[in-house]
């Protein structure tokens, strides 16, 4: 029987959001598909492939082909964005506070001694035939924001593949539209207010694409008497200091969740509205202010011209 079901369930240190047109039994596979990615990227689960490959100091790592498409990402994320978007920090991460799950308390990161932040990525080895990544010496690898894209680009487009007509799955805010969504064949969604999350920004209407949004205020953690949150300077090693015109929270849609996601941060991590990368975006300032570019008005001007 074909229904529209919504769900939420914690998934990747995260709350998930899905809403699939067609079987049940669509929803009890995205749960277990994700629960499957997080314990192949994280990188607090111990036996997990970034963990060992975090703690293999240069040395060839057998993986998950999951885990194969997740490093080309990240390899190509960090070239891509010149550095800005660095998934290199793990060592800067732990060195502020963030070393222990916020899932299972138990679950620490733990990293090689020879671990470095900053280290290109670009001599990363990827033996397709044997399912092993080389990565240079010193470096160590933090999905972040990154991983959650890419899980929800992976499990909506596996569901479409099972039989669904359509599926919007959202995972941190990271969110993948995909097939025919409810109203009129399109999927609304909502951009939240990072000062009230009960409130709403904008909406903007989206057919087969991907919107992300990431921001300064989504995870926070305490360091000492200071206070830290995730997204850093890879220059500094450090949380981005905000100050009053500080942009704290970027949204963009691209074709893909995992790229959306990519340059959100780098929006954030720049501070610049990402307008030259001919993407849809919608930033707002710790003043309140929002910015939002032509190609944003495209997603949104859909409504009113109905």
């Amino acid at each position: 029987m074909v229904t529209l079901t919504q769900v939420v369930f914690p998934a990747m240190g995260n709350t998930a959001n899905l809403t699939v047109i067609g079987d049940d039994e669509h929803v009890d596979y995205a749960r277990r598909r994700l629960l499957e990615l997080e314990h192949r990227w994280s990188r607090f689960i111990a036996a997990s492939d970034i963990s060992r490959l975090n703690r293999a100091d240069g040395r060839p790592t057998p993986v998950h082909s999951d885990t194969l498409i997740l490093i080309r990402y990240l390899v190509d994320a960090q070239r891509v964005s010149n550095g800005v978007f660095d998934p290199t920090l793990a060592p800067a991460l732990n060195e502020s506070g963030y070393t222990t799950s916020r899932v299972d308390s138990a679950d620490h990161c733990v990293l090689s001694k020879g671990a470095r932040s900053r280290v290109d990525l670009s001599t990363t080895t990827i033996d397709e035939r044997f399912g092993a990544v080389t990565l240079p010496f010193g470096a160590t690898l933090d999905p972040g924001g990154l991983g959650k894209g890419l899980a929800t680009d992976i499990v909506a487009g596996e569901l479409m593949d099972r039989g669904a007509i359509g599926v919007c799955l959202s995972v941190g805010g990271d969110i993948r539209c995909m097939g025919s969504g409810p109203i009129d064949g399109y999927w609304t969604i909502d951009v939240a207010n990072p000062n009230d999350t009960s409130t709403t920004i904008d909406s903007v209407r989206l057919g087969h694409g991907a919107i992300a949004t990431s921001s300064v205020k989504a995870k926070r953690w305490r360091d000492g008497e200071v206070e830290r949150h995730h997204i850093f300077d890879p220059t500094t090693r450090a949380s981005i200091v905000i100050a009053k015109d500080t942009i704290v929270q970027s949204t963009v849609i691209a074709a893909e969740a995992v790229w959306a996601e990519v340059f959100a941060t780098m929006s954030l991590v720049g501070q610049r509205s990402t307008f030259s990368e001919n993407l849809a975006c919608l930033v707002i300032r710790n003043n309140g202010s929002v910015q939002k570019n032509d190609q944003w008005t495209n997603f949104t001007n859909e409504f009113a011209n109905e």
